[in-house]
């Protein structure tokens, strides 16, 4: 068996987020794996290849260790046993900022992987590369995989904050607030917690374009008079934020995120700093 192999930092947002969709930190966290007993494993030699690369990983000598993993994938490729080395050699060029390369091994692993703790990491990073990427149809499909295996802990929080943001976004609001409840109940100290309790509390199965927030509802009022003589169709909510009420104008009602992404830019000409809610 080898040693355990750690995925380490994918990388760290450096911007603030925005409230019309907030996706956290990047993934981060350290995942303890074992050697793949598949049905065709590796012969010895390359298990100790195997090893070794791991070891180059861990002294941060990236290159030593892709030159490794490279042979043992170019010679052992038909191995269901070789996809311990597609991990690390993702793991690998995420440290490379190739992250296109990482997303190619990570699916390459789950193709191959008959371990159910690498095929749960896998596709955790393979659905964090994926949203990263923007390509939330294929992050959906890698995170639902993802969490029949992952154990309910720091990371699990944040990829399952962003399976439900992907649900939302694509209109399926009850499997996404049913996400973000989850996340609120199993993980109260987590730092995403406050934005999941937001999204799990907003009441309707609908985006909208938030055009102001307001504490007192005068000038909400007054907001809404010129939106309306801009000809568009705004409307006020009060909604309770850290004990206080805030009027919120918005306008619009859009299933879908696409959607209401279409709409912010036509309300942006008249409302600049117009966002989507939730």
């Amino acid at each position: 068996m080898s040693k355990g192999i750690a995925l380490s930092k994918i990388g760290r947002s450096t911007s603030r987020w925005k409230r019309r969709r907030w996706i956290g930190p990047r993934l981060h966290a350290v995942f303890t794996l074992p050697l793949v007993a598949g049905c065709t494993e590796l012969p010895h030699g390359a298990k100790q290849e195997l090893n070794k690369a791991g070891e180059d990983y861990r002294r941060q000598d990236y290159g030593g260790a892709q030159t490794k993993l490279d042979g043992i994938i170019s010679t052992y490729h038909a191995y269901s046993g070789v996809a311990e080395a597609h991990y690390l050699r993702a793991l690998v060029y995420v440290k490379q900022s190739n992250k296109a390369g990482a997303l190619a091994d990570a699916e390459r692993c789950l193709a191959l992987s008959q371990d159910k703790a690498l095929t749960s990491q896998a596709a955790a990073m393979a659905g964090t590369l994926a949203f990263e990427a923007g390509d939330e149809a294929r992050a959906l499909y890698h995170f639902a995989r993802a969490l029949k295996g992952l154990p309910e802990k720091p990371p699990t929080d944040l990829v399952r904050y962003r399976y439900a943001v992907c649900l939302q976004h694509e209109g399926r609001w009850t499997e996404a607030r049913r996400e973000f409840g989850t996340v609120v109940q199993r993980y109260p100290q987590s730092t995403i917690t406050e934005n999941a309790r937001r999204m799990y509390e907003w009441k309707g199965d609908y985006f909208a374009i938030q055009c102001g927030a307001y504490q007192d509802q005068s000038s909400a009022t007054k907001q809404m008079k010129k939106l309306r003589t801009a000809g568009l169709s705004p409307r006020i909510e009060s909604q309770s934020r850290l004990g206080k009420t805030l009027y919120m104008v918005f306008v619009g009602q859009y299933p879908k995120y696409a959607a209401a992404q279409e709409a912010l830019r036509s309300i942006r000409a008249k409302v600049p700093n117009a966002v989507i809610a939730p």
